[in-house]
């Protein structure tokens, strides 16, 4: 069981990521924590009193899952051991393994996704 976790962000996927991420911090006063370009489109991470969206969009997303969130991330200390945890524990691994996305943050950012029960996406990520 991993312990002690930290919610980092919460995941939406959005047909427009420029117009949604305009209005939220236009209508619910969000700031922008960081904006980086991935997939041929803007990601967006944006902060309210503690509260963070990661905002994307993508060509070709299924449209059941647009304007839905997308996952749930936890903060990782220490992300190979969360990971394998997570095997050892037989938990659905939904993405390649440990990803790495260079352009996010500094240093980029590690993270993999496992799958609820009942299909929820839960990410765990560590930024080096």
């Amino acid at each position: 069981m991993i312990k002690e976790l930290k919610q980092d962000h919460i995941g939406l996927a959005v047909p427009d990521v420029e117009k949604d991420a305009k209005w939220y911090q236009d209508v619910l006063g969000f700031c922008v924590k960081g904006k980086f370009f991935n997939n041929g489109h803007n990601v967006y991470f944006l902060e309210r009193k503690g509260t963070v969206y990661e905002m994307y969009q993508e060509d070709g997303m299924d449209p059941k899952t647009v304007g839905k969130i997308d996952h749930v991330a936890y903060t990782s200390e220490d992300i190979e051991a969360d990971y394998k945890a997570c095997v050892e524990a037989g938990y659905k691994v939904t993405t390649d393994g440990i990803e790495f996305i260079p352009a996010f943050w500094e240093h980029g950012c590690r993270y993999f996704k496992i799958e609820s029960p009942c299909g929820e996406q839960i990410e765990f990520c560590q930024n080096p």
